[in-house]
C-alpha cells in the first residue's frame, strides 16, 4: 500500500470516529431536550441502564488509555518504516471506530433512561479522542520519525524542527580561566 493511501486511511478513520462521536452526542442532547422526547422506563430498568452504562464507560476509558499508552512505544521500536505506518493505521482503525460505537451505546442509554447522568462520561470519551487525534506532529512523536521521513510523507506541509548544534567535545565547551589573583 502506498504511503499516501495509509495517511488518508489514518485521517479518514480518525475523522469518522471523532466527528461521528461529536455528532452522536449533539443529536442525543438535542433529542433529549426536545419536546417530542418521551421515555417510559421503570425506575429499576433505568437504574440498571445507568449501572451498565457507567461500567461500559469506565471500561472504555480504561481501554482507550491503555491502547494509547502501549501502542506508541511498541510502534517506535519497530525498525521498518512501512511496518510502523501499518501498525499506526491499524491502531487508529481500532481505536476510533470502537470508541464511536461505545459513544453511540452510551447516547442510546442516555436517551432511553431520560437522564443525563451518562453525558459526562460520554463527553470524556469524545475529549480523549480529541487528545489522541493523529495530526502529523503527533504521528512524528508517536512513531519517532526523522525529519526526512516526515518530509517524504507530508512533503511541503511538514515544517522541520531546527537542529541545534552540539559542542564537539564537552571539555572544549568551557574556556579555561587563569588565576590572576596573587596573594
Amino acid at each position: 500500500m502506498n504511503h499516501n493511501d495509509i495517511i488518508k486511511s489514518i485521517r479518514r478513520n480518525a475523522n469518522i470516529g471523532l466527528y461521528g462521536s461529536i455528532a452522536v452526542v449533539l443529536v442525543a442532547i438535542i433529542f433529549y431536550f426536545s419536546p417530542f422526547h418521551v421515555s417510559y422506563q421503570s425506575p429499576e430498568v433505568a437504574r440498571w441502564m445507568l449501572i451498565s452504562g457507567s461500567i461500559l464507560a469506565v471500561l472504555a476509558v480504561a481501554m482507550e488509555l491503555m491502547m494509547i499508552r502501549r501502542t506508541a512505544p511498541r510502534l517506535r521500536q519497530l525498525d521498518d518504516f512501512d511496518a510502523q505506518l501499518q501498525g499506526y493505521r491499524s491502531y487508529i482503525a481500532n481505536l476510533y471506530p470502537s470508541v464511536l460505537s461505545i459513544v453511540i451505546i452510551e447516547c442510546v442509554l442516555m436517551v432511553l433512561m431520560s437522564d443525563t447522568a451518562l453525558l459526562m462520561v460520554t463527553i470524556l470519551l469524545v475529549l480523549m479522542l480529541f487528545l489522541a487525534y493523529p495530526n502529523m506532529y503527533k504521528m512524528k512523536n508517536d512513531l519517532g520519525l526523522s525529519n526526512e521521513q516526515m518530509t517524504s510523507l507530508f512533503g511541503d506541509q511538514y515544517i522541520a524542527d531546527p537542529v541545534e548544534a552540539e559542542p564537539a567535545d564537552a571539555n572544549d565547551s568551557e574556556p579555561e580561566i587563569e588565576d590572576t589573583h596573587k596573594e
